[in-house]
């Protein structure tokens, strides 16, 4: 395909968005707009290219290379270097291509050199060793000169003005001394959020679910449907104002009046409350005037909620007094950023997936053999969502796999579905922003969640306060504010540094128990594929390397297991200690048996899995499978697997003194002291056969 000026329009039509309408840029203009060929609901935003930003040139030639990366996939084969690099790239790439392309034009204009065919090698390690002073990262000095390279490869659809010669770095071992060596590491390095301030958010965005979204969503309803009033019937709304007026006269002197977020030291006069008392749409009452010449003599009070009965509480108190008029859109948004949150959170999808879900995508089945519910969400995925030429496709595809999910994520789903019914995505944009011109086919912003949050977090706080529950802070993120693409980090952490699932109300326990049962393997059908492996490796490493620094400073190991935990904590220091792990070295880390070392922190075990003596698993499999792993909830003091450091009776004596003191306290009942006595017993036991192994053989 060649390039042509004459070209009308930029793109082919059958490749435009079946939504879109608008007209399409033609090759001579001097701004295109890539609108048409964004498919995805997610995308928020302009996506254009401004030529005129170019230097003058270099625009005939920018458009021809950008014309190429829109229609003609790149020649990547004619590399002679393997590259992840797509042959054909999505929108927001192309536009970042295009502002590499800006810089390297702009600087050459500057070098005064004017056409591409006059790039020589020299040139070329001027460029780079700008590149190398500016203080950039590899990769983004990588991305920079591969932009470069592009503009090389498409030198067979140029014309000769066009044409630059092969990039130096190209060369292999050149290509090492412009770059260095790349300090990749498989480790996913977005900080997961922190364990207090995700079970504690957790927490209040179910509660918003399932306690206060009725209340919510009846506000909303109520608010959005103002009462017929018959006698008003053929009234202005100036009338029906002033007949307002007069009965408040005649009654109690007073008008409905409010605070208002930029006043929030002078209360006004409720105007939208008071036109929806008397029947009227806001819009209505918008196009009115001031009403200091109606209501000027009455004086305003704080009288502006909606006849909706609250049926939420908090520890059996309701969790408001009522719903201010005023109030119900900023609930509306907290209750949908809640909503997100146990959605994206609670099942593992990536950001884009959660804001591409629509409604109807949570599909209800019954477990035939246990006749309990289970959900079904049915979505798009965008990650390695390809053509078959191995290209993105850019409206993604349907999941072959619908995520699983629990209770509280279907309630979500259905609380979105019940509050935003008119739109088709389940988390629309305007259902996270108080301006009402909001485009319905756009998703929420990732930005729009992370301000969201934080409002959501300072209302939870503020309400704990009040209802004088300390506990149920939310505490500040050491790592920064709570942002979109830390929930699947952050769920991933949990289940391999809290193997029980032990986060708020047992919450996420459940969610690995409904699809797991093996305390903590087989856990795919979470949607977290690609994440679950490295972060498994990643807890196993931390674990190990921390049990060979007690091990070398002289730790006591004792139990059946002992020699093996000892054996098996050398063995990774050898083959994996100090190193960054990359995916290779995981897989085999988590396929080594002989590292197969687990921490059961509730039973004061360290447990050194080999199925054929697990009594964890009464129907056991003698066959080892990299897959298995012990049931921690099910530990047997006799198992043949267990091994007990000095940690773990540090352990023990802590649960010890806690129980004593709970002894000691005259609020515990007879039976449970009993209890405890009996448990202090077992635990004396414990710590007597690791501190005196020879008397107990």
């Amino acid at each position: 395909m060649a390039v042509s000026d004459s070209d009308p329009i930029i793109v082919d039509k059958t490749r435009i968005a079946p939504t879109y309408t608008e007209p399409i840029s033609r090759f001579g203009d001097n701004r295109w707009d890539l609108a048409p060929l964004l498919h995805k609901p997610t995308v928020t935003g302009s996506r254009s290219i401004n030529f005129d930003t170019f230097p003058p040139p270099f625009r005939s030639a920018a458009k021809r290379l950008l014309w190429l990366c829109l229609n003609v996939p790149t020649p990547i084969e004619d590399l002679e270097r393997p590259t992840a690099t797509r042959s054909q790239l999505s929108v927001g790439s192309i536009v970042v291509y295009a502002g590499f392309l800006r810089l390297w034009m702009t600087w050459l204009d500057g070098q005064d050199i004017h056409r591409l065919d006059g790039v020589t090698d020299n040139v070329y390690r001027r460029y780079c060793s700008e590149i190398a002073a500016s203080g950039l990262s590899r990769e983004s000095q990588a991305n920079r000169l591969f932009a470069i390279t592009r503009c090389w490869l498409y030198g067979p659809y140029l014309p000769d003005t066009d044409t630059l010669i092969r990039p130096y770095w190209e060369d292999t071992l050149a290509r090492a001394d412009v770059l260095g060596d790349a300090k990749w590491s498989a480790e996913n390095r977005t900080p997961p959020i922190h364990p207090q301030t995700m079970s504690a958010l957790l927490v209040w965005a179910i509660r918003f679910c399932t306690d206060f979204s009725a209340d919510i969503i009846a506000a909303t309803r109520t608010k959005s449907n103002p009462p017929r009033i018959p006698h008003l019937d053929g009234l202005t709304p100036s009338e029906r104002f002033g007949n307002y007026a007069q009965q408040r006269r005649r009654s109690s002197k007073t008008i409905p009046g409010f605070y208002p977020n930029n006043r929030p030291g002078q209360r006004c006069i409720a105007k939208q409350f008071i036109g929806w008392q008397v029947g009227l749409d806001t819009e209505d009452v918008l196009h009115l005037g001031a009403m200091d010449r109606v209501f000027g003599d009455l004086e305003p009070i704080d009288e502006a909620e909606l006849p909706v009965p609250i049926t939420g509480t908090i520890d059996n108190q309701p969790w408001t007094g009522g719903i201010n008029f005023y109030d119900v859109d900023d609930l509306s948004r907290l209750l949908s950023t809640a909503a997100f949150i146990v959605v994206a959170y609670l099942t593992g999808m990536r950001g884009e997936e959660c804001r591409a879900l629509r409604h109807g995508c949570c599909r209800t089945t019954t477990d035939e053999t246990t006749g309990q519910a289970r959900y079904l969400i049915y979505g798009r995925v965008f990650k390695n969502a390809l053509d078959e030429s191995g290209n993105t496709l850019p409206g993604g595809s349907e999941r072959d796999q619908p995520w699983q999910a629990i209770t509280p994520v279907a309630k979500a789903i259905e609380v979105m579905e019940a509050l935003h019914p008119d739109s088709d995505l389940l988390f629309p944009l305007r259902a996270f922003t108080p301006f009402r011109n909001t485009d319905a086919d756009k998703s929420v912003h990732p930005r729009m969640i992370r301000d969201r949050t934080m409002d959501l977090i300072s209302w939870c706080n503020t309400k704990a306060d009040e209802f004088g529950r300390p506990y149920e802070l939310i505490p500040a993120d050491p790592d920064g504010p709570v942002v979109l693409k830390r929930f699947r980090r952050t769920l991933a952490w949990f289940i391999y540094r809290q193997p029980g699932g032990r986060i708020s109300l047992g919450i996420q326990y459940g969610h690995l128990r409904g699809h797991s049962t093996d305390g903590y393997g087989s856990r795919v059908a979470s949607g977290l594929r690609d994440v679950f492996p490295m972060e498994e490796a990643l807890a196993a490493a931390e674990y190990l390397e921390a049990a060979y620094t007690r091990l070398d400073n002289g730790e006591s190991v004792t139990g059946p297991a002992a020699q093996r935990y000892r054996d098996g904590v050398r063995l990774y220091r050898r083959q994996f200690g100090g190193r960054y792990l990359t995916n290779r070295q995981a897989a085999a880390l988590r396929s080594n048996p002989r590292l197969r070392i687990y921490d059961n922190n509730e039973q004061f075990v360290s447990c050194c899995y080999d199925q054929s003596k697990a009594l964890c698993h009464p129907d056991r499999d003698r066959a080892t499978r990299v897959e298995a792993s012990p049931d921690i909830t099910n530990c047997q003091p006799n198992c043949g697997n267990i091994a007990r450091t000095d940690r773990n009776i540090a352990d023990a004596e802590a649960a010890m003194d806690q129980a004593r003191n709970e002894i000691a306290s005259p609020a515990t009942p007879l039976p449970l002291k009993v209890r405890l006595e009996q448990r202090i017993d077992n635990l004396n036991q414990i710590i007597d056969h690791h501190r005196n192994p020879r008397g107990h053989r």
